[in-house]
């Protein structure tokens, strides 16, 4: 599986095309907002998310462009965290698993109930937030691997061309920088899924499919600045 925006602990990734949950495809840059953040692909990350005084924490895997892992202290920052799927007509599985719906995309959507966010500095739990089902699809957004990366792309899943139209599924969660105190932070993100979930990208079971429950997915540190 693959995670966009986020340090991903497995080389994965997954995919199809879901036009439904209440997600829009693409984005509407947003007018005013001042370039900050740029993806891979020289997307300004806060635009495409629509994002107004809000530092966006994004993780920029290709290595295009540096990570943005940088907030300033006096505003909200959103953390972004997203899944690529593979598309459903070029999917694979491990030979004991079978999805509950076709496209990789649709069947984790359909699994994720919840993810839960833990703050720390210095090993320090500072807060914790745990996300529902509902709250989480309102706050995300279906795009394009296209819109972020630059496509096609053969680096991140050795012997997979991901294209610019695989579906890129990403949620945002705003927390305010005021509350923490400036210096170095760590924020982890759990997901909760009901069933077990592969990709499709490869049949690998353990670097391709999210087990039932409970599982860390990301850990990344930020810095907020005075």
């Amino acid at each position: 599986m693959f995670r966009s925006g986020a340090r991903a602990p497995r080389r994965v990734v997954a995919a199809a095309l879901l036009l439904a949950a209440g997600l829009s495809l693409g984005a509407v840059p947003a007018e005013g907002s001042t370039p900050r953040c740029r993806s891979d692909n020289g997307t300004d990350v806060a635009r495409y998310f629509d994002l107004h005084r809000t530092d966006p924490i994004w993780l920029n895997l290709q290595g295009r462009r540096p990570a943005c892992v940088t907030v300033r202290g006096d505003r909200a920052f959103s953390r972004t965290h997203g899944w690529i799927a593979q598309e459903p007509q070029h999917a694979v599985y491990p030979s004991d698993y079978t999805p509950a719906r076709r496209a990789p995309m649709a069947d984790f959507l359909s699994k994720l109930t919840q993810a839960r966010y833990v703050i720390s500095r210095e090993g320090q739990v500072e807060t914790t937030r745990t996300v529902r089902r509902p709250a989480l699809l309102e706050r995300a957004q279906l795009g394009r691997f296209g819109d972020l990366f630059v496509a096609p792309d053969t680096t991140l899943v050795p012997g997979v061309t991901i294209g610019a139209d695989a579906p890129e599924w990403t949620t945002l969660e705003r927390f305010d920088a005021r509350r923490l105190a400036p210096g170095e932070h760590t924020i982890e993100i759990f997901w909760t899924l009901s069933a077990r979930h592969c990709d499709g990208f490869a049949a690998d079971p353990v670097n391709n499919c999210l087990p039932a429950g409970e599982s860390l997915s990301t850990t990344t540190p930020f810095t907020i600045t005075p």
